[in-house]
């Protein structure tokens, strides 16, 4: 009983490491990506950046008076910049929270172990 467990207690050390990259990595990365896509597709259906670029040349607001249609574009062509603009900013954010969520076990595993070449 003893030596089974001597066996299989390196082989559950293991699996357990591998389990945790695998989660970490795998699963995690897929929940992550999933989620962000939907939080950027959020953003540009709220901001309507497709919406304002497909009706660009249409009157805002129903108003078909020569101003209307002169002000219309240059609204919408200013919303759709805006709105890329922040678009743009979000995804650059979603970019760095990924880089630090999948760097985060090798900076943890090097300050650990740099820290115990430093007590020993």
């Amino acid at each position: 009983m003893i030596a089974e467990y001597v066996v299989s207690l390196p082989l559950k050390i293991v699996r357990g490491i591998l389990n945790f990259f695998y989660v970490w990595y795998v699963q995690s990365s897929k929940d992550f990506w999933h989620k962000e896509i939907s939080f950027i597709k959020g953003i540009e259906r709220d901001i309507g950046v497709l919406i304002n670029l497909k009706l660009l040349f249409q009157p805002i607001f129903g108003d078909y008076s020569y101003l209307g249609r002169v002000i219309g574009p240059i609204l919408r062509m200013g919303r759709v910049l805006i709105g890329l603009f922040i678009v743009l900013v979000s995804i650059i954010a979603v970019l760095i929270v990924y880089l630090i969520w999948i760097l985060l076990p090798p900076i943890t595993f090097l300050m650990v172990y740099s820290n115990l070449i430093y007590v020993f």
